[in-house]
């Protein structure tokens, strides 16, 4: 009987140790399960920054492309006025300037 109390007390005392063990183990996993969660939020908050910074970049793309819009059609209009001015400064150098068209008539007339 002694043998089977001894084997008895030592099945115990190893239940107890094992138990011990599994309550650390719990707390860790306690422990861990809440690092879990703070990083799940973490991460959600992360994503919704990106979301809005993703959101902001478009915006930021769109306004971009209407400023570049509005400088290309700025330029596009300062060379088509480029263009008139040329023309129009090409007509004036072909034609025959006034004060020589004065001096053939005076000399139509001398004769």
């Amino acid at each position: 009987m002694e043998t089977y109390e001894k084997e008895i007390r030592e099945i115990l005392a190893s239940v107890k140790e094992t138990s011990e063990m599994m309550k650390e183990d719990n707390v860790r996993l306690d422990n861990i399960a809440e690092l879990v969660e703070n990083n799940a939020e973490k991460a959600e908050k992360i994503l919704a920054m990106l979301d809005e910074t993703s959101k902001g970049l478009s915006r930021l793309e769109k306004k971009i492309d209407s400023i570049d819009k509005g400088i290309l059609k700025k330029v596009n209009q300062k060379a088509e006025i480029m263009e008139i001015l040329n023309r129009i400064n090409d007509r004036l150098e072909s034609r025959t300037p006034a004060s020589e068209i004065f001096e053939s008539i005076c000399k139509e007339e001398d004769k």
